[in-house]
C-alpha cells in the first residue's frame, strides 16, 4: 500500500494539500447562491471536479488524467440536461435542500442516466 500511495503522491500531490484546496474549492461551491437547485447528479459532479482541481493545483498538472476526468464529469452532466431537455422535463431534482424530493429509484432501472422512460415512469409513481 506504502508503494501505491508514493506513487501516486508524484502526480496527484500530497493528501493534505489536495484536501485543503478541494475542500476551499467544495466551500466556495456550496456558499454558491443555486446551489440548493442542483441535482445530486451536478452537486456531485462539481464535488469531484474540485478534488480533480486539487489535484492539479497540487501535483503535476501535466497529467492528462486529471483534465480527461474533468471533462468526464462535464460530459455527464451535459448528458443529463441533454436527455431532460429531449423528455420535455427538468433535470432530476435532489433529495433534501430546496427541491421537492425524488421518488425512490426504481428497482431494475438504470442508474445514470436516466432514460425519458425512466423519468415519465417516476413521475407517475408521485402521489
Amino acid at each position: 500500500m506504502s508503494d501505491i500511495l508514493d506513487e501516486r503522491e508524484k502526480t496527484h500531490g500530497s493528501f493534505l494539500s489536495v484536501a485543503r484546496v478541494a475542500q476551499e474549492l467544495k466551500r466556495v461551491i456550496y456558499g454558491g447562491y443555486n446551489y440548493q437547485d442542483l441535482s445530486d447528479q451536478q452537486s456531485e459532479a462539481l464535488d469531484m471536479i474540485a478534488s480533480k482541481i486539487g489535484r492539479i493545483l497540487s501535483g503535476d498538472p501535466n497529467e492528462v488524467d486529471h483534465w480527461r476526468d474533468i471533462a468526464g464529469y462535464a460530459t455527464l452532466i451535459e448528458r443529463e440536461l441533454t436527455l431532460c431537455i429531449a423528455s420535455g422535463g427538468g433535470p432530476t431534482l435532489r433529495h433534501g435542500g430546496g427541491n421537492p424530493a425524488t421518488p425512490a429509484p426504481v428497482r431494475g432501472a438504470s442508474v445514470w442516466p436516466i432514460t425519458p422512460e425512466e423519468e415519465e415512469e417516476r413521475a407517475a409513481q408521485q402521489p
